[in-house]
């Protein structure tokens, strides 16, 4: 264990399949933990990569192409900031693309957790953070309250609204003890692909959504499934929403199945974080509609300067990937049910 002023780049592929950000963060701990945001990047997802990420959603036996494939544009991206960058990055930490998760059975993958990527870029790398989790009896999930409780420090909760809307709450700095945090619902995941039968990326704004009409019969079909009644810890894959969620709401207009799941999201998120002043990040942090519906249901929301809503989950990554390169605990046990708090992830030297 040792204490350094680092440079770590952060790589934060999330289940919303909307592309690669990067974020170069220089961390040291002369008076306790420092950091400083040095450069970010973001990469837009190669159409070939992201159907063969759809397709092995549905069909396990494309894993190992999907891992080499990942992998392998996870190094492309690295040469590019390499190329870009002035400052010398000590280490890189890469959370991969979360294919199957299902830490029921002990069991989860995220593609493109190879060596092969400290070795081509000469650069060490810690990836694969979640599979220790697992293994000890948690969640493996979710690993970024340990980010909020560090780095983002005066809020009551901290939400992001990703592929899945995720939040931590509760922050010993204000006295609150434990930090609680778990998948709320599918979030980003479902909108996108309502958008893309808009023929969007992504419904900007929330503006399709804004014309829909709330489905009241689908909305409650949907605010009954089990999972909304477990509690925590718990998390979310794709293969849940691809069984679940979507058999509910397909056949809904699209911009009648966006208003409707807006409307879920918003319901569900309130149910845990009504009467909180709450920080709210990742893509759907500009969905202005969402915001509203959240907000409108007692929720009061802050959202930050574009770089945090926009890089906060790959700064969060690169500071895990400096804990576990210092031989620091990087998981918060209470949070993802292992119980213990512990430095996860695999470190591979070039």
């Amino acid at each position: 264990m040792y204490d350094a002023t680092l440079n770590i780049l952060g790589l934060m592929s999330g289940t919303s399949l909307d592309g690669m950000d990067a974020a170069l963060v220089q961390f040291s701990e002369e008076n306790g933990l420092q950091w400083q945001l040095l450069e970010h990047f973001e990469f837009e997802y190669p159409n070939a990569l992201k159907t063969l990420v759809n397709n092995c959603f549905k069909n396990a036996s494309l894993k190992s192409e999907v891992d080499q494939a990942f992998a392998d544009w996870t190094i492309s991206c690295i040469e590019h900031i390499k190329g870009k960058t002035a400052y010398e990055i000590h280490a890189i930490g890469s959370h991969g693309q979360t294919i199957f998760h299902d830490p029921q059975n002990k069991y989860t993958f995220q593609a493109g957790c190879l060596a092969e990527i400290a070795h081509a870029t000469g650069i060490p790398c810690i990836t694969d953070f979640r599979m220790q989790d697992v293994l000890l009896g948690g969640q493996g999930a979710p690993l970024v309250p340990m980010g909020d409780h560090l780095l983002f420090g005066m809020y009551e909760a901290a939400l992001n609204l990703g592929g899945f809307a995720n939040v931590s709450i509760g922050n010993p700095k204000l006295g609150d003890g434990v930090i609680h945090a778990f998948d709320i619902c599918p979030a980003n995941y479902v909108l996108n692909a309502f958008a893309r039968e808009l023929g969007k990326e992504y419904d900007e704004g929330g503006a399709h959504a804004s014309r829909g009409s709330i489905n009241q019969w689908v909305l409650e079909d949907l605010n009954s499934l089990p999972y909304f009644d477990k509690k925590p810890p718990k998390s979310l894959g794709a293969e849940w929403v691809e069984s679940q969620v979507f058999d509910k709401i397909d056949y809904l207009q699209p911009s009648d199945a966006l208003a409707t799941y807006c409307e879920h999201i918003a319901l569900q998120i309130s149910k845990v974080l009504a009467g909180k002043r709450v920080l709210v990040t990742g893509g759907g942090a500009w969905n202005d509609y969402l915001l509203g519906r959240i907000k409108a249901y007692g929720v009061e929301l802050k959202r930050p300067e574009k770089e945090v809503v926009d890089f906060k989950e790959a700064i969060i990554f690169a500071l895990l990937a400096y804990l576990r390169f210092t031989g620091k605990d990087n998981v918060l046990g209470a949070t993802t049910g292992s119980g213990k708090n512990h430095s996860s992830g695999k470190v591979f030297w070039p």
